[in-house]
């Protein structure tokens, strides 16, 4: 029985980082730099002004309704960005794109590589797999594992719906069979795992040096995680 457990940690650990190696997603569309035209030009009869000289004093340019701007309309194109005629504007000095700012071929492509590492070091094909099969076999179990373990997306789990998670995750390590977890996944879990040990004991009252003699540090070790924490 602490076999399974085991391994249904360790799936558990895998399917948490099955995500990781990938890319984040982002838009691929990029806004195009340099002069345009605008839909506006600056009206002519108040001087981009939006009011006019009357005798006695001003008045509400009637011809952009004091917006100091109309739209165009047989005019020259305008560029509002710069402040002028499309034409003058696309004659202004521009920086040049550089190559060292494309993206490389390697950093490309390099969650590729990152993922081919986690899966020769760890399970992930087979637990893939079992997903997989998971979502013919439990549709629901598998949502709830791809949900809340592979998405990590925040979920209030009711007793049955927790219940079923464990159940997908048991059938997903039944089928994996033997469970390889990259070993700096491992060392990174069991610092968590101290991390919140030593927090744990410092609540309870214990000093920096009685905490280093429970878990055989040393006290410069807790003192330091203590403020890391």
């Amino acid at each position: 029985m602490e076999q399974l457990a085991e391994r249904v940690a360790r799936v558990t650990l895998l399917l948490e980082t099955l995500n990781d190696p990938y890319p984040t997603p982002r838009s691929a569309l990029e806004p195009d730099s340099g002069p345009a035209a605008s839909r506006y030009v600056p009206c002519e009869t108040c001087g981009a002004r939006g009011e006019v000289r009357v005798p006695g004093g001003w008045q509400l340019c009637l011809i952009c309704d004091g917006r100091g701007e109309k739209r165009r309309d047989g005019e020259p194109e305008w560029d509002a960005y710069v402040g002028l005629p499309l034409v003058e504007a696309m004659q202004l000095p521009r920086a040049c794109w550089s190559k060292s700012s494309a993206p490389r071929m390697e950093d490309t492509y390099a969650w590729e590589r990152l993922r081919r590492t986690y899966d020769r070091h760890g399970s992930y094909q087979a637990v893939r797999q079992g997903l997989g099969w998971l979502a013919l076999a439990a549709p629901r179990q598998h949502r709830l594992v791809e949900t809340v373990l592979v998405n990590h997306e925040p979920r209030l789990l009711v007793p049955t719906a927790r219940t079923e998670l464990e159940l997908g995750v048991l059938g997903i390590t039944l089928r994996v069979g033997s469970v390889r977890v990259p070993p700096w996944l491992i060392e990174q879990t069991e610092a968590d795992r101290q991390r919140a040990t030593i927090r744990e004991l410092a609540a309870c009252g214990l000093t920096a040096g009685e905490i280093a003699r429970r878990l055989g540090l040393s006290r410069k070790a807790v003192q330091r995680k203590l403020r890391a924490a």
